[in-house]
């Protein structure tokens, strides 16, 4: 779970355009695969043994994606990475990821604040990572099956249950809930409550038939600085890749009273459509007009809408990916397909 959320690191950073300040941590393309470098110890912490990294990168790589190509009627398939290296002597990992999943995971990201990672990255157990992104930003309560949550956790169908069969949902609160509710509770800006919801509410005996979670914000442990930056976002257009806003403002003349009320339609220039400087170089030879005179604003923001439009039906239909839009699914084995 932590090398995912390293990755959907890796993806944001991109996002920004922020630049990896050594040479331990690496970002590559080449040709239709993405190549990650990173160290051992931003995935695991003191408790690790070289089989264990062995065998979790050799889990995600048997793990598998599936893309479907409607128009063309191919059908293709990936793991979640490819030909996993550890290099020993330098306390490196190397990994590839298929580029049709790299953008999709982009996509995933995009929408992540990066307090969401870090937070996450920090707790102690699997069971609390997952509980984070479950009900982290979530307003209303959640409901979810005894069975069902266990599917999402990857507790086998036949723990924490009795001879007959019935759920042990007492052994599966001091093992799992409490714990991971702890973990919250000590650090993180969301944590949660939870009720058990029984056939017969008016028996105590009367089995377990659904978890009811209810979201709990805890506002004192939020990062200050991002939440500064995520106010700014609302009323400027700081979220812009730098490199994107730099293009637009020194090399195309846009102000930034200009810029402002485009900004939705901007940010989604940069989610969906591939190589954006490229297609804003483009539209910058296209702006100038016989007359010596160069189009406006308004015409640059109706041709990058037109190439979202674009972006996103070539993205819908000829590279669908069957993939959770919540992060925490992205770890349920069954979700994958």
């Amino acid at each position: 779970m932590r090398l995912i959320l390293r990755i959907l690191e890796f993806c944001q950073k991109e996002i920004k355009g922020v630049k990896f300040k050594d040479n331990l941590r690496q970002l590559e393309y080449q040709e239709d695969e993405v190549v990650l470098r990173l160290p051992v110890t931003d995935v695991y912490f003191s408790d690790f043994t070289l089989q264990t990294i062995r065998d979790d990168l050799k889990n995600l790589r048997e793990k598998t994606i599936e893309f479907y190509d409607y128009y063309n009627k191919v059908w293709m398939a990936c793991g979640i990475i490819e030909k996993p290296h550890i290099f020993e002597r330098t306390g490196i990992m190397e990994f590839k990821i298929d580029l049709k999943f790299w953008n999709q995971l982009r996509n995933l990201a995009h929408g992540l604040r990066r307090c969401e990672l870090s937070k996450a990255l920090a707790l102690p157990t699997v069971y609390s990572i997952w509980f984070y992104l479950f009900i982290s930003e979530k307003k209303k309560p959640l409901y979810i099956t005894i069975q069902h949550l266990k599917e999402r956790l990857g507790i086998g169908e036949n723990e924490y249950k009795r001879a007959n069969g019935k759920d042990r949902v007492d052994h599966l609160e001091e093992r799992v809930l409490k714990p991971a509710q702890k973990a919250l509770n000590d650090s993180c800006p969301f944590t949660f409550k939870y009720e058990k919801i029984r056939e017969n509410p008016e028996s105590k005996r009367s089995p377990v038939k659904l978890l009811r979670f209810i979201p709990v914000s805890q506002p004192q442990y939020r990062d200050q600085n991002l939440e500064k930056k995520a106010l700014l976002a609302k009323t400027s257009v700081s979220f812009l890749n730098p490199q994107v806003y730099d293009y637009l403002t020194k090399n195309m003349g846009f102000c930034l009273t200009e810029l402002q009320p485009n900004k939705e339609t901007l940010d989604d220039a940069i989610r969906y459509i591939p190589n954006i400087l490229d297609k804003l170089c483009s539209l910058q030879g296209r702006r100038r007009q016989r007359d010596g005179t160069v189009k406006g604003i308004g015409w640059v923001i109706n041709a990058l809408k037109s190439e979202i439009e674009i972006a996103k039906k070539e993205q819908k239909a000829p590279n669908v990916l069957v993939c959770p839009g919540n992060v925490a699914d992205l770890f349920n084995t069954e979700k994958y397909k």
